[in-house]
C-alpha cells in the first residue's frame, strides 16, 4: 500500500488503509504500506511499515497542499522502489493522488502493475484548501489536469463511490479499468454500557448529544454545521454538540462564538478510539455536514457502526437513505438540516429505528471480508491468474504480496 501521508493515523483514509491492508492479511497475503516518516503511535498488526527518512522537516497530519510535499513524494518513490526490489513486490496498490505519481516511474522501471483507489477527487476538494478567488481559480485548473491524468498512469482504478467510478470514465479511463468498491468497516460491537461519569467529567450536560468526530478542514463545511446549530439550540437549548478531532479547534470554536452558541460545544482533543465509542453510544445522533460529492466518509460508517442516525447533506453521504437509515437534507439547505436533526430530538423513537437500520447497513454493506473478495479479484486479473471463485474466497496456493 503506497500511502502518501502520515501513517497510521485516525483521519479517514488512513484509517480505511489500515483496515483494507489487515483484512488482507488475514485473508493470507503479504502486505507491505511505503509511507511518509511518522504517524500516530497505533499498534498495525502483522502489517510491515516502511518508512522515508527523515531528510526535512514536516510533521502535519492535516491533509492538503504543502511546499514540502513534493521532496515528501519524491522520497516515498526512492523507498517504494527499494521495497518492490526487496520484498519481490507483486501489486502496488496505490491511495490518493499523490501515491500515483510516486508510484509511475516504479511502474515503468519495475514492470509492475499499480491499483489506483480513490478517496475523492482533486475538482472537488482541491479548490477548497484556497481562500482567495485567483488561487481558487489556479486549484481548479490544477485539479482538472490531475484528475485527468493521474487515475489513468494506473493499470486499475477503484472508485470510492458510483458517481466517482463515472467521474473518472468521463475523464478518460476506460470503463474495463474502473470499479466502485465502497470502503468497510471494522468499528466491533458498539459499546453497551457506556461510563455514565462522562458526562460530568467532560461537562457534557444532561441532555441530548450530538456527535461530530473528524478533522475540522475547510472541506468539511463545518460553517454550514455552525450555522444550523444556531437553530437547534434554539428548540433544545440542553442539548450540546461533542466534537471529537485531532486538529486545532482554535478557528472552529471561534466561529461558534460568532455563531453564540460556543457554550452549547464540548470539545474533545486527540481523544482514545475507546473514548470515541463510549461517546457515540451516549449520543442520540451524528452529523455529517460536508457537501463534497467525491468521498465515502469515514466517519460515517463509524457513526452507523455505532447505531446512531446521521444528519447530512444529499449527495455527500453515499450510505444513507433519508427516513430509513438516517436523515437527508438539501445541499447548503442549513434550516432543513437544522429541523431533520430537531425533528430527531423530538423523536428519540425514531432516531433509535434509524440508527437501528444504520447499523444493519454498516454490518451488511461494508463488511471487509466482502470487499477484500472483489479487490483479490482485480489483483488477480492484473497478475494474470484468473478470478477468485465465491466458493474457494482465496487464491490457495497462489499468494500476492501487495505493496504500495
Amino acid at each position: 500500500m503506497v500511502a502518501a501521508c502520515p501513517f497510521p493515523t485516525s483521519q479517514g483514509s488512513q484509517v480505511l488503509i489500515r483496515e483494507l491492508s489487515q483484512a488482507l492479511v488475514k485473508r493470507g497475503h503479504d502486505v507491505h504500506v511505503v509511507t511518509y516518516h511518522f504517524g500516530e503511535d497505533q499498534e498495525c498488526p502483522d502489517l510491515k511499515i516502511h518508512r522515508i527518512p527523515k531528510l526535512i522537516r514536516y510533521n502535519k497530519f492535516r491533509s492538503g497542499p504543502a511546499l514540502r510535499k513534493p521532496i515528501l513524494d519524491l522520497l516515498l518513490a526512492w523507498k517504494l522502489n527499494q521495497v518492490v526490489r526487496d520484498e519481490k513486490i507483486q501489486i502496488i496498490h496505490c491511495h490518493n493522488y499523490e501515491a500515483p505519481v510516486s508510484a509511475l516511474p516504479v511502474r515503468l522501471f519495475r514492470k509492475i502493475p499499480v491499483v489506483y483507489h480513490s478517496h475523492n477527487t482533486m475538482s472537488d476538494e482541491f479548490y477548497t484548501y484556497f481562500r482567495l478567488k485567483f488561487p481558487q481559480k489556479l486549484a481548479k485548473y490544477a485539479a482538472y489536469l490531475m484528475d485527468r491524468f493521474i487515475p489513468r498512469s494506473s493499470d486499475f482504478a477503484i472508485a470510492i463511490n458510483r458517481r466517482v467510478a463515472k467521474f473518472l470514465m468521463d475523464m478518460g479511463m476506460p470503463p474495463s479499468r474502473v470499479k466502485f468498491i465502497p470502503p468497510g468497516i471494522d468499528y466491533g460491537l458498539p459499546v453497551d454500557a457506556p461510563d455514565p461519569d462522562l458526562r460530568e467529567k467532560y461537562g457534557m450536560g444532561s441532555g441530548p448529544l450530538i456527535v461530530y468526530a473528524g478533522n475540522l478542514d475547510g472541506y468539511q463545511r463545518l460553517d454550514l454545521l455552525l450555522e444550523a446549530l444556531s437553530e437547534v439550540f434554539r428548540e433544545n437549548q440542553h442539548a450540546r454538540l461533542i466534537v471529537m478531532s485531532s486538529s486545532d479547534p482554535g478557528p472552529f470554536l471561534r466561529d461558534a462564538n460568532k455563531n453564540g452558541i460556543s457554550e452549547k460545544i464540548v470539545i474533545l482533543k486527540d481523544p482514545a478510539f475507546a473514548l470515541i465509542r463510549e461517546v457515540m453510544a451516549l449520543a442520540t445522533l451524528a452529523v455529517n455536514p460536508r457537501i463534497s460529492w467525491s468521498g465515502y466518509p469515514i466517519k460515517l460508517l463509524n457513526y452507523m457502526a455505532a447505531g446512531l442516525p446521521v444528519v447530512a447533506f444529499e449527495g455527500a453521504a453515499p450510505a444513507i437513505e433519508d427516513g430509513i437509515n438516517g436523515a437527508l437534507a438539501p445541499p447548503l439547505d442549513t434550516r432543513a438540516f437544522a429541523y431533520k436533526i430537531n425533528n430527531l430530538l423530538r423523536q428519540s423513537h425514531l432516531a433509535a429505528k434509524l440508527g437501528e437500520e444504520a447499523m444493519r447497513t454498516a454490518v451488511y454493506d461494508h463488511d471487509w471480508n466482502e470487499i477484500v473478495e472483489d479487490i483479490e479479484d482485480i489483483y488477480a486479473k492484473l497478475l494474470g491468474l484468473g478470478i477468485v471463485s465465491p466458493s474457494s474466497k482465496s487464491f490457495s496456493d497462489k499468494r500476492l504480496m501487495t505493496a504500495g
